[in-house]
Parts: structure tokens; C-alpha cells; sequence
């Protein structure tokens, strides 16, 4: 079994508070390796927070065996040092390098932070930002780290009773109704200039169109959107004569450019 060292900051103030640590850490540990005989093992777990932001997770973060470390505000606008401190410690495990570090990941919604998550992957490190949905298409995120986990996916589901729809649940249905709407256009643009980047009438491996499709949509989009996967939506530009499928003689599916 391979190793793979984690080391994982968590930006207190700039988190929603219903966040489930089990979620995340189960996510993280189990999913989103290169192969199947890697280890995730989190040798590094920090969460910087004023004494407000530090209680609502507390419980979590003990059990959890996190450093917590307070960061009061210095400024009226109650400005404080977090994403200083944060940044300096992820700074500082490339300089000292022992434990080596393959993996940072960073909980937060503060675009600061993207600072020294460029520095981190410019020493070939694996940079990973877990952040509200709100801001994870961001380009600044998407053009500093390898892959954007969305934090209201570790939030647990509310339960409500069922009553009868109200205006202001149809208003919200509406709303959801067009962002959804706009994610399948923006994952379909997306999905349209990766077939581009290939030659017209050349077959490609779907494993390939899978890799490139996620260098540009690192924030997973696709299931956020009515499609869910890549399979549906590759299906969707089958049936507008974009793209062709078949299984090759390995058995491996492929699509195949039809437009020039």
C-alpha cells in the first residue's frame, strides 16, 4: 500500500458552520486517489479561528485531533491573521520537508489563500480546496489547484416536513431551476472545446476525454448539473452528431470528433 501524506488547513471564519468534519475526512480518505493501493494518511491537521469561529467546531475538531489555534482580531474590521498563519505553516512543511507532504488540502472560501496554493503546486505538490459553491467557479481557484470539493456536500441534509409549496418555495424552485440551467451550458461549452482540441475523425479513449474534461471543470460541475456524469452529457452531443461512440477491441469505449 502506498502513502500518501495529507496535511489539511481549515479557515475557520470563512466556513459555514454546519460543516460535517466526518463527511469531509471519510471523502478525503477513501476517494480521490491515482490508484487503488494508495493510503491517505493526514499527518498535518490545523484550524485557525477566532474564539467565536473556534467553538462552533470545536467538538469536531477534538475529536478529529486538529491544532486549533486562535487568531483574534487586530483590526475594527475584524481583520485577523489566519490566512498568514495558515500560509506560512503550509510554507514552512516545504522548507523543513520532513514529514513530505503530497497533498494539501484547504477549507475555505478566502481567495487570499490561492497565494500559497500557487507556490505549493509550483513544487509539484497536489493542492486541493475544499469551498462554498458560490465561489467555486471562480477562476482564481480553478487556476491554482488540482481539484475544488463543494463544502455544502459535507453539510448534512436538513430535514423538512412536507408542507404544502409556497410562494416563496416555487420562487426557489425557479432559481435552482436556472442555475441548473446555466451549469449545463457552461459544462457543455466546456465539454465542447476539449472534443475541439481533437483532430477531426480521430477516435479517443473516454478515460482521456474524462482526464482533460476535469483539468477545465475542477470544481465538478457536471454533477452539479442535469447531466450528473460524463457519460450523460457525452450522450446528449451523440445525438447532435458532434461526437460518435464505440467500444474498441480492448473493450474500452471511445468517441470519435465529427465536426470540424
Amino acid at each position: 500500500m502506498k502513502r500518501k501524506n495529507n496535511a489539511i488547513y481549515i479557515d475557520l471564519e470563512n466556513i459555514p458552520t454546519a460543516l460535517d468534519l466526518k463527511l469531509l475526512i471519510d471523502e478525503l480518505t477513501l476517494k480521490h486517489n491515482e490508484s487503488a493501493d494508495e493510503e491517505n494518511i493526514f499527518v498535518i491537521k490545523m484550524a485557525c479561528g477566532n474564539s467565536k469561529a473556534i467553538k462552533r467546531l470545536e467538538k469536531q475538531l477534538v475529536e478529529y485531533n486538529f491544532t486549533i489555534r486562535d487568531t483574534p482580531s487586530i483590526t475594527a474590521t475584524h481583520k485577523n491573521r489566519a490566512d498568514l498563519i495558515i500560509s506560512l505553516e503550509a510554507l514552512e512543511t516545504i522548507i523543513i520537508n520532513t514529514p513530505v507532504i503530497d497533498r494539501y488540502v484547504f477549507i475555505t472560501s478566502d481567495s487570499d489563500f490561492t497565494v500559497i496554493m500557487e507556490m505549493l503546486r509550483k513544487y509539484g505538490k497536489e493542492v486541493f480546496l475544499v469551498t462554498k459553491e458560490m465561489v467555486a467557479d471562480k477562476p482564481i481557484f480553478n487556476n491554482c489547484v488540482d481539484e475544488i470539493l463543494i463544502i455544502e456536500n459535507f453539510m448534512p441534509k436538513a430535514k423538512v416536513e412536507e408542507t404544502k409549496e409556497s410562494g416563496a418555495s416555487k420562487a426557489k424552485k425557479v432559481v435552482e431551476k436556472r442555475d441548473t440551467k446555466r451549469i449545463d451550458e457552461q459544462v457543455e461549452g466546456l465539454m465542447r472545446k476539449v472534443i475541439d482540441s481533437f483532430e477531426f475523425d480521430s477516435w479517443q479513449l473516454v478515460s482521456y476525454v474524462g482526464t482533460k474534461f476535469h483539468q477545465m471543470d475542477k470544481s465538478r460541475m457536471i454533477e452539479r448539473s442535469s447531466y450528473k456524469s460524463l457519460s450523460n452529457l457525452l450522450s446528449k452531443l451523440e445525438g447532435e452528431k458532434l461526437i460518435k461512440r464505440r467500444t474498441n477491441e480492448k473493450g474500452q469505449p471511445e468517441i470519435q470528433r465529427l465536426v470540424q
